[in-house]
This record gives C-alpha cells, sequence and structure tokens, in this order.
C-alpha cells in the first residue's frame, strides 16, 4: 500500500494546468504468459469509459468500453510490454478514468471475480457486478505508468510510475523548440534555486536513451541541447531532474 501512496503523491502534485494530458498506459504481460495463457491475434488492448473524458489517441477520439476499436489498440515495444498513449483535455483532469486491459477482446481481460488483485491492490474498485476496473485519477501533468497484468505493480514489484511530475515548484517554463525535431532541439527552463541538473530523453519502453547532465545550475534561466539524430522516429519522453524535482513531456522525433 505505501507504493500506492506513493504514487498517488506524485500525481497530485501542484503545477502549471497544461492544456491538454498524456497518460500513457503500459503493462507487462510476462507472468501472465507464464502462467499458460497464450497472447491473441488482436494484441493487448484497453478498455475504458475513455469517450466519457473526451480521451483521445493520435488525435482520434476513444471508444468507450470497445477493445476491439482500433483506437483501443497498445503497441508492442518488445519484451513483453504493451503501450498507448492518452491524450485527456483540461476539463477532464481530477476525474476518475476506469479501465482494463485485455488480451484480443473481452472474456480475455483483466479483473474478474476470481483474480481480483486490482481491487485488493488498490489501483482499482470492484462494482460488484463482476466487474473489477483499474481507475486512475487524470493528473494535471503527464505521466508514464507500466503495470503487471492484474496488479498494481511492476512485474518485479517496485512502483509503477516510470515517469511523473514530483515538486514542480523548482522548475517552470520548460519550453523544447523545436517540436517536433529531426537533429537537434532546445530544452530550456527556469531554475527557482541553485541545483544538480539533468535532461534526458525516454523512449515509450521507460528507456532512458539520451542524457545531458551538468553537476550543478545556479537559479536562473537555462537550455540544454539535445541531439536526436541516431534515434529511431517516434514519440519520446524528455524529463528535465533539477534536485528532487522531476518534471516531464512530450517530444516527438521525425
Amino acid at each position: 500500500m505505501k507504493k500506492i501512496y506513493s504514487l498517488l503523491s506524485i500525481l497530485f502534485v501542484a503545477g502549471a494546468v497544461n492544456a491538454q494530458v498524456n497518460v500513457t498506459y503500459m503493462v507487462d504481460i510476462t507472468n501472465y504468459l507464464a502462467a499458460g495463457n497464450t497472447l491473441l491475434p488482436g494484441g493487448i488492448r484497453i478498455g475504458g469509459d475513455f469517450g466519457a473524458l473526451a480521451a483521445e489517441n493520435a488525435g482520434t477520439a476513444m471508444a468507450s468500453w470497445s477493445p476491439a476499436d482500433p483506437t483501443c489498440a497498445l503497441t508492442d515495444m518488445g519484451s513483453n510490454v504493451w503501450s498507448i498513449t492518452v491524450t485527456y483535455p483540461t476539463a477532464s483532469i481530477g476525474m476518475t478514468q476506469p479501465y482494463k486491459f485485455v488480451n484480443d477482446n473481452w472474456g480475455t481481460n483483466e479483473g474478474t471475480d476470481t483474480t481480483n488483485t486490482i481491487a485488493t491492490g488498490g489501483c482499482g474498485t470492484d462494482d460488484g457486478g463482476g466487474n473489477i476496473n483499474r481507475t486512475l485519477v487524470i493528473p494535471d501533468a503527464d505521466v508514464m505508468l507500466q503495470y503487471c497484468w492484474d496488479a498494481c505493480f511492476k512485474c518485479d514489484g517496485s512502483d509503477p510510475i516510470v515517469l511523473g511530475v514530483e515538486n514542480v515548484n523548482l522548475v517552470s517554463g520548460v519550453v523544447v523548440s523545436p517540436n517536433p525535431v529531426s537533429t537537434t532541439a532546445a530544452i530550456s527552463f527556469n531554475l527557482q534555486a541553485a541545483a544538480e541538473v539533468s535532461v534526458s530523453i525516454i523512449n515509450m519502453m521507460g528507456q532512458e536513451v539520451y542524457t545531458v547532465a551538468n553537476a550543478n545550475e545556479v537559479a536562473g534561466n537555462h537550455a540544454y541541447s539535445i541531439d536526436v539524430t541516431t534515434l529511431p522516429a517516434g514519440n519520446y519522453v524528455y524529463r528535465v531532474i533539477a534536485g528532487d524535482a522531476v518534471t516531464s513531456g512530450n517530444i516527438v522525433k521525425l
């Protein structure tokens, strides 16, 4: 339960509200397959009340409770990890998103009365009608989460948060230019106080693929140049760490 509190403390830190929020949902099916289950032809999907929260996938409105819909398909990231990034409008911040991961379609999904570890683990609820759904209160900043199938943590038992925001008051005014980027971009920001700083790029599997570090920076405006020339085209997350402050956002490599 302590880890769930840790997750909530990160998600509810006050910060500047963005025009939209991106939540990357990832699920590791390693243990699910090891238990004798088979990955079905449709791959891993997600079902949830996405329409009520005006959620979008790559600019297209997502269907509610319809994992077979194309907008609800996750991408195979390798190593049994599947991922989808869902975009929510400002109006949905603070609302609760019920959802669950699905193997191809209903009937092969998480959260049944016989596997209720989502509810007992504290990351979901049992509706009393045979459905156990994951729940997430939409945060006011981008977040990336990775769960083990039918569990509230990663498959190694660690906290599910891969990337989020903590103590954002120390770092403000983060701007990435250009974005999308094909070669190099500048990540600029303001420090409210002196701090040790590092800037990194994270892929959709949560792996750090590029890092620039500085032992210490004084308070004031700063800009770090990042070179993404050798990275494959696609969606990434930038992360700025300043002391105990962590802030992040999306960056697209052309």
